[in-house]
């Protein structure tokens, strides 16, 4: 057998001889409409997933103590380890927890078996600080496996906020990376990290292949603290990285565009569920944006993150102009208002918003 067998990866592959897309279906079926790609890419693919699953805590593999079992969602999946448990009042089940919520209700709205696309979904670090039940600071690493493609998207999510004398001080930085070609070899969150850029929220996320999904902060002195890093080539590669290849309409089919479009929008929404991240984005003008309760991604009333994602897989509604300016308008106000204010804080320093 081939050194990159799956009987090198992982004793419990051992009784079987299959390669390629029989190797994948074997231990992570059933597959979506798995795309066509060579025999070594799948089972490349296998063993990188097997091994990092048995490195790392898959969210299937992970439950409450006292559950009557590890895999909540029935997912016949293999491992190499007994389902662990967890505190459901450490701090580290808050990632778990809101994972499975999050990535429960993308599958629902798919018409997916439950479970279907948690079970693709390994979390490489898990660093939570909670301040009472809500996320003080994160340091999220997440890898997802396609369940169509031989292909993975790591997903990384660092966050900080406390409240400071009268205002809340919060930054954040959330990208993702597509690996098209995974090696036979068990992912290592150190050397991920290690391609990162430890420096303000924008640039977190711009080099070794990584991609700005968003970032933010806030600044009195600085209306402008966020930004989408998004643009639709971008948001077409994850949904292909992720699902597989989706054929555009014709502009001229408006129903079928809608679809598109909203395909686009839930790839995204699944980057950011990956991390706990649940954030509903409108599609139609009569539908509303609802952007996460314990996460302070935007910080007033504007939700840009939201028309952000929305905007880069193509969509425009007709609120999103006024919007846009109203947001803008209500920063300058904000960033004047504290112009007018004393300095409480002598210590603050332009690089407090880095990492």
């Amino acid at each position: 057998m081939p050194a990159n067998s799956a009987e090198s990866a992982d004793p419990s592959a051992a009784q079987t001889d299959l390669q390629g897309l029989e190797l994948a279906e074997h231990h992570f079926g059933p597959l979506l409409r798995p795309t066509r790609a060579t025999q070594s890419a799948w089972t490349n693919y296998s063993i990188n997933r097997l091994q990092t699953n048995k490195k790392y805590h898959t969210i299937v593999s992970v439950s409450r103590k006292g559950s009557e079992n590890g895999s909540e969602d029935g997912s016949g999946e293999d491992s190499e380890e007994d389902s662990e448990e967890y505190d459901e009042y450490s701090e580290e089940a808050w990632l778990f927890d809101s994972v499975k919520a999050c990535v429960s209700q993308i599958e629902e709205e798919m018409d997916f078996e439950d479970g279907i696309l948690q079970k693709c979904i390994t979390i490489l670090c898990n660093e939570t600080v909670l301040d009472d039940e809500e996320p003080r600071s994160t340091d999220h690493l997440v890898r997802i496996y396609s369940p169509t493609a031989p292909m993975y998207i790591d997903v990384h999510f660092q966050y900080y906020c406390r409240s400071r004398w009268s205002e809340v001080e919060w930054f954040y930085s959330l990208g993702y990376k597509i690996q098209r070609r995974p090696s036979a070899t068990a992912g290592n969150a150190f050397a991920i990290k290690k391609e990162l850029n430890n420096g303000s929220p924008p640039d977190v996320h711009t080099r070794n292949g990584w991609q700005t999904l968003c970032w933010g902060y806030y600044d009195d002195s600085d209306e402008n603290y966020g930004k989408i890093g998004l643009h639709e080539e971008g948001v077409v590669d994850v949904h292909e990285a992720l699902f597989g290849e989706m054929e555009k309409p014709a502009e001229t089919d408006s129903e079928a565009m809608l679809a598109y479009r909203r395909s686009l929008v839930r790839g995204i929404r699944l980057l950011l569920a990956a991390v706990g991240v649940s954030y509903d984005v409108a599609c139609t003008d009569d539908e509303s944006d609802d952007r996460p309760h314990e996460l302070m991604l935007e910080g007033l009333s504007d939700k840009w993150v939201g028309r952000g994602i929305r905007n880069a897989c193509g969509l425009r509604l007709a609120r999103d102009a006024e919007d846009e300016r109203a947001g803008a308008q209500e920063r300058r106000e904000e960033a004047k208002g504290y112009d007018d204010e004393d300095d409480y804080d002598d210590d603050d320093e332009g690089d407090d918003y880095c990492f």
